[in-house]
């Protein structure tokens, strides 16, 4: 039987089945799975008897299809992929060979089994070296990062996703945005967010009309992330809209759902009703696809709490327009309790012990606010044995001299003895569910509390690296200019001195004596030149006369020098700024403004310098040919570098305004 009607068959089922019912989908999937398996067993069986031949176009059809079937069933996945791989062998050709290794690593590492793939991926590369191969050598290299990644071993997957960057050398564009995208994923893992936004920005420069829109989607997604985790959430908002109406047009619904709940996270406390929307349409979709994954359990558990913080908000309740959404608080509770249940089941399945933690404790509050005393207990009394192994130290030692054996021993035992002892137990019970619930949210707090601190003791550590380095630049300026101005200069003013008495003595012939003249000609304007370069270096009028001064004289010799008319302004109120702050100050300003002199074409630059009694604003504006707002980010060059730098260590922000034929202004605010 041709192998190309066996694929005909799968496509065509595939695609009436999926339309039809999702459910009837999974099962005939799995029929087709079997199918697909016996008819490759059969037809292996031929080639190997010598009855029929497998083109190279059917064996690449294989390929395709045990790329989508491969979650399907493990095990008769594995059978087909040893069919592939006696299939590959029997062809006699390597470069078949190299692409077969690659989809049986590709389906080892969907099943965590990652050294299993590494090992398969290394012999493709081995192939592809010999081959000189370099398209799919850089594929190997973006599979090897991949798994990598998986493992956690961030260092090995950047090596192997730069490799794959460095092998391609742009003829791939597809192979580079996904290697840059693996960079972007391994840097949010490791919390490094500014680098995994360079790697963003980069895999968006790659973009082109053949990247697939499923990538371009997921790079929106990991770019509103990012934001989010950046603390600007209007921008993280924007790309994580258009990454969700891009995974809606591919009918992505899994990334769509997880694109959806990242977007609700952004209005867990500015706007809680706005989140249960999209966290309902997040369930909706992982209901139909994924309903036992964790991702589905943690949706389910947010909506809880969701739920919780409505139905005991008087103004959140009465504002609730979604007609999913209960509008009573004893129905939001019951939804909040199954909600709940649910992400327990899940998590179990999953044996997620955390989860299953979480799910008991939230559980157990939720019962103690409707007023299920008993379970309630019950499931604290569970909840604080699980979570023992995940609290700190100081919160352990708490919980176990609230929830000592004796204690509810004495409560339990008083309690069938006496009804009478039973407001007791349960005024015990919400006490000590109320303490571990606080114990919790304060673990949380201090654990937050930490991070904040440590992000601040890297921050001062990279400010106290700046201000060296910015300090010893300005010293060496300094000491430089000073060698410059009172050691050569005076040098030279006193070799044209001796020049002038040396003709006086001398008696010259016309041309001679106008050569003499042209020659103490060219000492003066070396000595002008000498002055420059001091006066760039450290301006004389910045140390004698301050940072207006200095401006301004900085503003005329640029103005006399390249025929540009420079507007100098300072305004708001009068006062100094210290002297760090001044030479920081006047250095980001020269710096932009000899940029504006060399790059924009300009006929006109404005310089303006605003004090007010606590922050210092600095604009500098153009009327030159401006650029592309995208081509911010390749701007390179180490003037830039230090304007961000001295921006930085003044705890100051930058932003920039410009456009093909429109100008440039850059603003720069700065606290001192």
């Amino acid at each position: 039987m041709n192998f190309s009607i066996v694929v005909g068959i799968l496509k065509k089922n595939d695609k009436s089945l999926h339309i039809n019912n999702p459910l009837r989908f999974d099962v005939m999937r799995q029929f087709q799975l079997i199918l697909f398996v016996l008819f490759s067993g059969i037809f292996s069986g031929f080639s190997q008897h010598g009855k029929s031949k497998m083109t190279e176009e059917e064996f690449h059809e294989m390929r395709y299809e045990i790329e989508k079937i491969q979650t399907s069933n493990k095990d008769s996945v594995f059978v087909l992929v040893d069919d592939m791989m006696k299939i590959a062998n029997s062809f006699k050709d390597d470069q078949i060979l190299a692409k077969a290794l690659l989809t049986k690593a590709d389906v080892r590492s969907k099943y965590k089994d990652q050294v299993q793939a590494i090992a398969t991926i290394n012999e493709a590369i081995k192939i592809n070296k010999r081959q000189n191969n370099k398209a799919e050598l850089a594929l190997c290299y973006y599979i090897l990062g991949k798994c990598y990644a998986q493992k956690a071993d961030h260092i090995e997957a950047t090596k192997y996703y730069l490799k794959a960057i460095e092998t391609t050398k742009e003829k791939d564009s597809v192979i580079i945005v996904k290697a840059y995208s693996g960079l972007t994923m391994v840097s949010v893992a490791q919390a490094n967010y500014q680098n995994g936004l360079k790697y963003n920005l980069l895999a968006e420069k790659y973009t082109t009309k053949s990247t697939p829109e499923e990538l371009i989607a997921h790079n929106l997604m990991i770019k509103g992330v990012i934001y989010r985790f950046l603390e600007d959430f209007k921008k993280a908002d924007t790309y994580l809209s258009k990454a969700a109406t891009l995974f809606k047009k591919i009918n992505n619904k899994f990334n769509l759902a997880s694109t959806l709940n990242e977007q609700s996270d952004l209005y867990l406390e500015s706007d809680p009703l706005k989140c249960i929307d999209l966290k309902l349409e997040a369930k909706a979709l992982l209901d139909e696809i994924a309903p036992e994954r964790s991702t589905t359990a943690y949706c389910l558990s947010i909506l809880g709490d969701l739920y919780i913080t409505v139905a005991t908000n008087d103004s959140l309740l009465k504002n609730i327009k979604n007609p999913i959404v209960p509008k009573t608080k004893i129905r939001l509770f019951n939804d909040a309790e199954s909600f709940y249940l649910r992400a327990l089941d899940i998590t179990k399945k999953n044996n997620n012990i955390q989860g299953v933690s979480e799910s008991i404790l939230y559980l157990s509050i939720l019962q103690g606010l409707k007023g299920d005393y008993k379970n309630a207990y019950e499931n604290l009394v569970v909840a604080t044995k699980m979570n023992d192994s995940l609290f700190s130290q100081e919160n352990k030692n708490a919980i176990a001299k609230l929830e000592s054996e004796k204690e509810v021993g004495e409560l339990k035992a008083a309690n069938e003895k006496k009804e009478t002892f039973n407001a007791i137990l349960i005024g015990s019970s919400i006490a000590l569910l109320l303490i571990l619930f606080f114990a919790y949210r304060n673990f949380r707090n201090k654990r937050k509390v930490q991070n904040l601190k440590i992000s601040e003791l890297e921050k001062d550590k990279q400010l106290l690296t700046v201000d060296a380095m910015l300090k010893g630049q300005e010293e060496e300026r300094s000491r430089i200019a000073k060698d410059l101005h009172d050691g050569l200069g005076g040098l030279l003013s006193g070799t044209k001195l001796s020049f002038i008495n040396m003709k006086e003595n001398l008696i010259l012939t016309p041309e001679n004596a106008e050569q003499f003249d042209k020659s103490l000609s060219m000492l003066d304007t070396t000595i002008v030149d000498l002055r420059k370069v001091a006066q760039n270096l450290m301006p004389e009028a910045l140390v004698k006369f301050g940072l207006n001064e200095a401006l301004r004289d900085f503003c005329n010799s640029i103005q006399s020098s390249s025929k540009i008319t420079v507007n100098c302004q300072k305004i708001g109120v009068n006062r100094k700024l210290n002297n760090t702050a001044e030479v920081f100050v006047y250095r980001i300003i020269q710096e932009l403004t000899n940029n504006a002199v060399k790059h924009s074409k300009a006929t006109e630059i404005i310089v303006q310098l605003a004090l007010s009694e606590t922050k210092t604003s600095i604009t500098v504006e153009d009327n030159g040919i401006g650029y592309e707002n995208t081509n911010l980010q390749n701007k390179n060059g180490s003037g830039l570098d230090n304007i961000e730098y001295r921006v930085q260590y003044l705890n100051g922000t930058i932003d920039t305004e410009t456009g093909l034929n429109k100008g440039t202004s850059v603003n720069i605010e700065l606290n001192v």
